[in-house]
C-alpha cells in the first residue's frame, strides 16, 4: 500500500503526481477520490526509497505516462501493466534501466536500458546496433512476436539462422527440454531439423527429449491433416 499519494485533475480523470511507497510491489491505484487514474506525471516515484528488484503495477486505466515518470528512482526491475502490450507501447516510453514489462494480455519482455520501451521501435533500434543483439533476445521476440513487423522478424531469423541449431543440439545433449521447447517455439525448425535432433537424442539416450520431439512431429502432422 502506498504511504502517500498526490494527484491532480486532468482530462478524463486524475494524474498521479507523487506516490511514496516502501513496498516491494509499488501499486498505482486505479482511482483516486472516486475518479479514474488515467495519467502519471514526471518523477512520480522520486519520494520512494531506492530498493533493488522492485515492481511497479500500473492499472489499465492509465493511458498517458510522462517520459520522465520513472526518473529519480533506482531499483525498478519490473512494470506490470493492466492493459495490452499494444496499449503499453503506445505510451511512447524509453527505458532508463533494464526492465521486464508484463501486460494483462499475457505478453512479457525485458527491455534494455537506453532503448525504446515499445515495439516496433525497440526492434528497429536493437537491430541497428548489432553489438547489442543476443540470441536470447532474438529467440524471445520470435517466441512471442507481439507487434513484430515482417521486416524485423526476418532480420531476427537471419541472425539466428546459423546459431539456433547448435543451441538446440546442446539442449538435446544436456537433456534440457524447457530450453529446447523455447527454441522450437520460434518456428525456425522444419520437420527435417526436428528429426535430426531426435536422432541425436536417441544416440544420447535422452528419453524425455526424444518423447518431446516425437510429440512435436505428431502435433505438426495433426495440424496438417486438419488444414
Amino acid at each position: 500500500m502506498a504511504n502517500k499519494i498526490e494527484s491532480e485533475p486532468c482530462e478524463g480523470g486524475r494524474r498521479i503526481t507523487r506516490l511514496v511507497s516502501t513496498d516491494r510491489d509499488i501499486v498505482v491505484p486505479d482511482s483516486v477520490d472516486g475518479a479514474a487514474v488515467v495519467a502519471i506525471g514526471p518523477f512520480f516515484l522520486s519520494g520512494s526509497p531506492a530498493s533493488d528488484g522492485r515492481t511497479v503495477t500500473v492499472p489499465g486505466t492509465v493511458a498517458e505516462i510522462d517520459r520522465d515518470a520513472f526518473g529519480g528512482i533506482i531499483g525498478i526491475r519490473g512494470i506490470a501493466y493492466g492493459g495490452t502490450m499494444e496499449a503499453f507501447c503506445s505510451l511512447g516510453l524509453d527505458a532508463e534501466f533494464d526492465v521486464e514489462v508484463s501486460t494483462a494480455d499475457g505478453h512479457r519482455f525485458g527491455f534494455l536500458s537506453g532503448y525504446p520501451m515499445r515495439f516496433p521501435a525497440f526492434d528497429e533500434a536493437i537491430q541497428s546496433m548489432n553489438f547489442k543483439m543476443t540470441q536470447e533476445l532474438a529467440v524471445s521476440r520470435l517466441r512471442d512476436p507481439v507487434l513484430l513487423t515482417p521486416e524485423c522478424g526476418e532480420r531476427y531469423r537471419r541472425y539466428l539462422s546459423s546459431r539456433i541449431m547448435p543451441r538446440a543440439e546442446q539442449a538435446v545433449t544436456s537433456g534440457d527440454t524447457s530450453r529446447l521447447a523455447e527454441l522450437l517455439s520460434t518456428g525456425m525448425f522444419d520437420d527435417a531439423s526436428v528429426r535430426t535432433l531426435m536422432e541425436r537424442s536417441l544416440r544420447s539416450g535422452k528419453t524425455a527429449v526424444t518423447s518431446m520431439l516425437m510429440s512435436e512431429l505428431y502435433s505438426r502432422r495433426k495440424g496438417e491433416k486438419r488444414a
